[in-house]
C-alpha cells in the first residue's frame, strides 16, 4: 500500500502531543482526513482483483441505505476507484435467518464474499465454519500502522488458532455504560456514580438500591413518574458479573455454565431488579435513548454510541446534566471486566473474490476513522465526546467481555431462561425448564459440521415453440389464462408464453403463472433465471414483477425477488436476469412462480432458462 509511509510520517510528527486515535492537531497542524489519504493497492493486488468478479456480494444486516451512512460512503469510493460493484444481500438481525443463508450459500458452492458481523456472532461463526481467516488477503500490518483497525479487540474476540476471522474498524467498538441523570442524583441526595466508581464502591447492589429509590409515584395516581433503569439489554447482568450461560472446557468444547456460582449470582441480580424491585426496570413507551432524554429515568444502560443517539432521536436531547460510568461490577467480577460489543467484516468461507473483498474492508476501516473525526468536530453532540470519555472507552476495552458471544450459541440467546428468572422463578426451576434445550444446542454446536448432498440437474429451458406445457395459471389469480402467442405477437415470431388476467377481478398483487412440479428446484443451489419479455399495456410507477420459490404442497411462495419492468410501447423485447439465493431445504418440492404487482393485464415471455450456479 503506497499510502502507509505518507500517512505515518504525519502521525509520527504529532505522536508526542496527542493520541493517534484522536486525529487532532498539534501546534495548529491538522492531520489529513483519512479518506483523503491516497489509497493505492499494489500491482500484485490489482492484478488479483482484475482476475476476480466485477461484483462482490455482501450480507449486511440492518444496513442504512442512505448515501451518507459511513459504510456506504466507503462502498461508493470503492466502486468508483476500482470499477467494481457491491451487491447487498437482504438480511435482518436474526442470527438463525442469517446463518441459514450463509450455510446454504456455502453448501450451494456459491458463497457470498463477506458478511458484516458482531462479536456476538463469534465463536459461533468460527465453530460452524461460516467464515474463513482473513490473514492471507487483508493487509493487517497497514491497518495497524494507520490505527484503522482495533487490534486489541480483535485479539479478544476474533482470534482463533492463531488466525483472525473478523476485521474490526478502530472506532466500531462500544463498551456498555450506565448513563445517569446528574440532576436527579442531586435531587435525591445520592452519591455520584462516577465518584463511587473511582472509589471502588460501584457495585451491582448499590446500583440497584439507587435505581429502586428513584422509582417514584410523586402524585399518588398509581403511575410511576420516574423509574430507575431503561435498557433493551437484559443480558447485561451476566456481563456485570463476568459470566455467561455457556463456557468452554479444557478441551475447547462448549459446555453449559448454568450451575456456576457466578452465573447463579447473575440470575439473582436479574431477579432482584426485575421481580423483587418490580417497576424499577422498564422500557415501555419508546427507545431507551428517548426515555432517558425525557428525564424520567435515573439510569440508562446503553453502548458508547448512545452519546450521539441521544441527540438523533428526533427530539432535542437531554435538557439536564448527565454523565456516564462503566457498568457496576458484580461480586464475582473480581478482575473488573467490561461488557464490550463490536462490529466488523468477515470473509464468508470460500469467499470467491478475496482480494477485492479485502480492499473493500480496508477502505471501510479507513472511512471509519474519518467518520469518528467528523462526529467529534462537526456535530452538535461532538462536545460530549470528551477526551476523558475517549480515554475511559479505550481503557475499558483492555479487559473486554461479552456474554452474548457465548450465549449466542443457545436458542434465543438463552433469553427464555432469563425471562423466567425475571418473572420470579427460582434458579433451579428455571434452569431445569431449559437445560435440555440448551444442552441440545451445545451438543449441536460441538458436533462436526455436516454439508448436504447436492442435487445437480441440467438447465430447464423453455422456448415455447411446441406449446406451453409445464406452465399453469397461479392458483390464486382469477379470470386468467395462459396461451401460446404466435406470429407477430410472439417474441421471436414462432412461439411465446402469453399470460393474461383480469385486473378488476384481482388484488394488486397476483401469482400469475407457476412451473409444474416436474421442474423441481433443488435446495442448496443458487439459480440464475433469464428470459425475454414484453409488456402489453401501460406501466404505472409502482408496477413490479417478481419471481419466487413455490412450495408445490402448500402452494405458498417464499424468497420473492422483485424487479421493475421496462415498458414495451412499440412491442420492444426486454431481457431480465434474476438470481435466486439458495434454500436450506432438500426435502420440500419447490418450483418457481411469476407474479405481478400493479401490472397491466398481459405479459409475453420467451426463452426462459433456469440454471444452477456452482461457482466454487
Amino acid at each position: 500500500m503506497k499510502f502507509r509511509a505518507k500517512f505515518l510520517s504525519v502521525v509520527m510528527a504529532v505522536a508526542m502531543c496527542v493520541p493517534i486515535a484522536a486525529l487532532s492537531s498539534c501546534s495548529g497542524d491538522q492531520l489529513p482526513e483519512p479518506r483523503d489519504v491516497e489509497f493505492t493497492v499494489s500491482a500484485e493486488r490489482q492484478a488479483a482483483m482484475d482476475a476476480e468478479s466485477d461484483t462482490i456480494r455482501v450480507l449486511f444486516p440492518g444496513l442504512d441505505k442512505s448515501v451518507n451512512e459511513w459504510r456506504n460512503r466507503a462502498v461508493a469510493r470503492f466502486e468508483q476507484d476500482y470499477n467494481k460493484t457491491v451487491e447487498y444481500i437482504p438480511a435482518t438481525f436474526s442470527v438463525a435467518e442469517n446463518t441459514s443463508k450463509i450455510y446454504a450459500a456455502i453448501a450451494a458452492q456459491n458463497p457470498y464474499d463477506a458478511v458484516w458481523v458482531a462479536n456476538s456472532d463469534y465463536p459461533l461463526f468460527y465453530i460452524r465454519q461460516y467464515t474463513q481467516p482473513i490473514g492471507d488477503y487483508v493487509d493487517m500490518e497497514m491497518l495497524e500502522e494507520n490505527t484503522w483497525v482495533n487490534i486489541d479487540v480483535m485479539d479478544q474476540f476474533a482470534l482463533y488458532n492463531g488466525d483472525y476471522y473478523m476485521v474490526v474498524p478502530y472506532n466500531f467498538v462500544n463498551p456498555f455504560y450506565v448513563f445517569y441523570n446528574k440532576d436527579m442524583i442531586a435531587e435525591l441526595n445520592m452519591d455520584d456514580p462516577m465518584e463511587l466508581y473511582e472509589n471502588d464502591e460501584w457495585t451491582v447492589e448499590t446500583f440497584h438500591e439507587m435505581a429502586y429509590a428513584a422509582t417514584r409515584d410523586n402524585d399518588g395516581d398509581g403511575v410511576y413518574d420516574t423509574r430507575g433503569i431503561t435498557t433493551n439489554y437484559t443480558n447485561m447482568w451476566d456481563n456485570m458479573n463476568h459470566t455467561a450461560m455457556v463456557t468452554t472446557d479444557t478441551n475447547g468444547k462448549y459446555i453449559l455454565n448454568l450451575d456456576s456460582e457466578a452465573q447463579l449470582r447473575a440470575f439473582d441480580y436479574y431477579r432482584d431488579i426485575q421481580f423483587n424491585k418490580a417497576g424499577t426496570f422498564d422500557n415501555a413507551g419508546g427507545t431507551p435513548q428517548v426515555n432517558f432524554s425525557r428525564g424520567t429515568y435515573l439510569f440508562m444502560i446503553e453502548p458508547y454510541w448512545a452519546i450521539w443517539e441521544m441527540y438523533q432521536t428526533g427530539e432535542a436531547g437531554p435538557s439536564f446534566e448527565w454523565d456516564m460510568v462503566p457498568l457496576p461490577y458484580g461480586t464475582d467480577n473480581t478482575d473488573k471486566y467490561n461488557a464490550v460489543s463490536c462490529g466488523g467484516m468477515s470473509f464468508i468461507n470460500g469467499c470467491p473474490n478475496p482480494y477485492t473483498t479485502a480492499t473493500l474492508i480496508e477502505m471501510i476501516c479507513q472511512e471509519d476513522m474519518y467518520e469518528q473525526q467528523d462526529r467529534e468536530e462537526n456535530t452538535t453532540y461532538g462536545q460530549y465526546i470528551t477526551e476523558e470519555r475517549k480515554l475511559m472507552r479505550q481503557e475499558m476495552t483492555e479487559k473486554a467481555f461479552y456474554a452474548e458471544s457465548y450465549d449466542a450459541l443457545l436458542t434465543n440467546y438463552g433469553r427464555d431462561l432469563l425471562q423466567a428468572v425475571g418473572y420470579g422463578s427460582d434458579n433451579a426451576s428455571a434452569i431445569e425448564e431449559w437445560r435440555a434445550t440448551y444442552q441440545a444446542d451445545v451438543d449441536r454446536i460441538n458436533s462436526a459440521v455436516e454439508w448436504p448432498t447436492l442435487v445437480d440437474h441440467e438447465p430447464y429451458t423453455f422456448d415455447f415453440e411446441s406449446g406451453i406445457d409445464g406452465w399453469q395459471v397461479g392458483s390464486t389469480v382469477k379470470e386468467a389464462e395462459l396461451t401460446q402467442a404466435t406470429g407477430d405477437e410472439a417474441i421471436d415470431g414462432n412461439g411465446s408464453l402469453k399470460i393474461e388476467f383480469n385486473p378488476d377481478a384481482n388484488g394488486s398483487t397476483n401469482v400469475l403463472a407457476v412451473l409444474a412440479e416436474e421442474y423441481r428446484l433443488s435446495g442448496y443451489t443458487t439459480y440464475n433465471i433469464s428470459f425475454d419479455y414484453k409488456v402489453v399495456g401501460e406501466l404505472g410507477d409502482e408496477a413490479e414483477y417478481f419471481l419466487a420459490y413455490y412450495n408445490t404442497s402448500t402452494e405458498k411462495q417464499r424468497d420473492a425477488v422483485y424487479f421493475t419492468p421496462e415498458a414495451s410501447p412499440n412491442g420492444e423485447v426486454r431481457h431480465a436476469e434474476i438470481t435466486f439465493e439458495p434454500v436450506s431445504d432438500n426435502e420440500t418440492v419447490f418450483t418457481m412462480l411469476l407474479g405481478g404487482r400493479k401490472v397491466p393485464s398481459t405479459i409475453i415471455i420467451d426463452n426462459v432458462t433456469i440454471e444452477q450456479v456452482r461457482s466454487n
